[in-house]
């Protein structure tokens, strides 16, 4: 099965820093399958300079394996 499986990322939120100096932060939700199989994996809280690093590291070596659904988005 490797090389099947696919990434979901669902934006729930991002926040600003409440504290001087800390960055802001984005929660996602995360969900992991193959074929029409998918399961919740669990939520991550994370600096956005983080989840920005992440995701390019996993596009880049997942491709299109990797789905980024961003519900803050207008």
């Amino acid at each position: 099965m490797a090389g099947e499986h696919h990434f979901h990322f669902t934006i729930l939120g991002r926040y600003p820093a409440k504290l001087q100096g800390n960055e802001p932060a984005v929660t996602v939700n995360v969900a992991t399958g193959h074929g029409e199989k998918v399961v919740h994996a669990g939520t991550l809280t994370m600096a956005e300079a983080e989840w920005e690093e992440l995701v390019s590291a996993l596009q880049k070596s997942l491709g299109a394996r990797v789905e980024i659904d961003d519900h803050t988005a207008t």
